[in-house]
């Protein structure tokens, strides 16, 4: 058996669609046929999903997973791992067992597939589109700023011959008829939390991913409704933002109180100087003015700062982590895989060399800084050897280099910005990538 916390325990709200977890790629329910909590944890999508797992093989929904581990990499899936007994254990420093009764897998049935509501410990939000940025290695499908950017925009023969999904509106789609959009209404919002408050007694951990969740009106009344679940005090928030919207600080932290513990991931994704190039429509100054203003009025409350890591973060990986000590604030990554052509191995196909002194000249920055988020667990080191271990394992493809080449072009012609005025290491030069120093 293949065992996956997700899959027995959890549910992920997507882009009009609801499966398991975030990096599960199959439509397994649609939003027009229901959206309760209660009529998806045991959907006949579900049990199928487990059964292949039961089974000992990999759904194609899970091949995202399948391929790190195949490479020795960790996967989402390791965010859990059974331990002796039996208990599924939680990466995370003070979140490392669980804290509920019955276990997970005594919830789960082996003949049925099905699992208790006693079972149900994860679940994911996303309510909309709607996102005050266009950051470069997003699609329409998770922000309203790429849709403003693409609304007048006709993919020519190059973008379409180099299937540059994001411009032709094809990324994270499942085919040509695939219209499916986050679209949570609050009152829909409002409707799944009171379906977890009477139903799931042990839910343990609720994640809200956006768009831009400081920028949406159902963030802070589904907060204030999930306050009043039977487990609130033992459940842990943890949401997604990139902490350059308008918004109310204070509320925010008074909505965070009653949950046993709170953790903002700012995906910062970019280094001072090419920030507001990769995060289009965002500054650094802002993003650092609200992380202070946060910090100020909140002390229980986990900040970490990401880095999504992509071909733009490899070109100045020295820069990203440097302007993330500056942050002051705990660390976290992730690795962009789709579109292929954002990948970050791709700088190893002609610039191996250059990429691997510049990864040694960052271990060399953290190893002499004295910023206490440097190796304190899972920390800016490991999140480092992380991103390392992850492109030193693959081999980049020539024909996704080309293909990068080509986005990072178009996409300057509609962003109505230019590579040259960011990027200090490489230059584009007559359409190719060329190291300056």
């Amino acid at each position: 058996m293949i065992t996956c916390f997700y899959a027995l325990g959890g549910i992920n709200y997507k882009n009009g669609v609801i499966t398991t977890c975030p990096r599960q790629a199959n439509q397994l329910v649609f939003a027009n046929e229901t959206i309760l909590p209660s009529n998806i944890f045991n959907h006949k999508n579900f049990l199928s999903l487990r059964r292949r797992l039961y089974q000992n093989v990999w759904p194609s929904g899970c091949d995202t997973c399948e391929n790190m581990e195949k490479v020795g990499a960790n996967s989402m899936r390791h965010d859990f791992v059974l331990d002796d007994d039996d208990t599924f254990c939680h990466h995370v420093k003070g979140h490392n067992r669980e804290r509920t009764l019955p276990k997970l897998l005594d919830c789960y049935d082996q003949n049925t597939q099905t699992v208790s509501n006693y079972g149900l410990r994860h679940l994911e939000f996303r309510f909309s589109t709607a996102c005050n940025l266009a950051c470069l290695h997003c699609s329409k499908v998770y922000s309203s700023g790429w849709s403003k950017k693409l609304q007048k925009y006709e993919p020519d023969d190059e973008v379409i011959r180099n299937d540059l999904r994001q411009l032709l509106g094809t990324e994270h789609r499942h085919g040509p008829n695939d219209r499916n959009e986050m679209s949570l209404t609050t009152k829909d919002a409002l409707m799944i939390v009171e379906d977890l408050n009477e139903n799931f007694p042990n839910l343990e951990y609720i994640d809200f991913a956006g768009g831009e969740l400081l920028f949406q009106k159902q963030f802070f009344p589904t907060l204030e409704n999930l306050a009043l679940h039977p487990n609130a005090k033992n459940i842990k928030i943890s949401f997604h933002t990139n902490f350059n919207a308008d918004f109310s600080v204070s509320r925010l932290c008074e909505l965070l109180k009653p949950f046993q513990s709170s953790t903002m991931i700012i995906s910062v994704d970019a280094g001072r100087t090419f920030y507001s190039y990769f995060r289009h429509g965002g500054t650094w100054d802002k993003l650092k003015d609200n992380i202070k203003e946060f910090k100020k009025l909140n002390d229980y409350t986990v900040v970490d700062v990401s880095c999504t890591t992509s071909i733009y973060q490899m070109l100045d990986i020295y820069d990203v982590f440097d302007s993330f000590l500056e942050l002051d604030c705990n660390f976290d990554a992730s690795l962009v895989q789709t579109p292929k052509y954002l990948d970050p191995t791709l700088l190893f196909f002609d610039y191996k060399k250059e990429t691997l002194i510049d990864l040694d000249k960052t271990r060399d920055m953290l190893k002499k800084s004295k910023s206490r988020y440097v190796n304190k667990h899972r920390g800016a080191m490991f999140w480092f050897d992380y991103i390392v271990d992850y492109v030193t394992k693959f081999k980049p493809k020539y024909r996704e280099f080309n293909r990068w080449l080509v986005y990072r072009r178009k996409s300057d012609e509609i962003w109505n910005q230019n590579f040259n005025d960011y990027f200090e290491n490489y230059q584009i030069e007559d359409d190719e990538l060329v190291r300056v120093r």
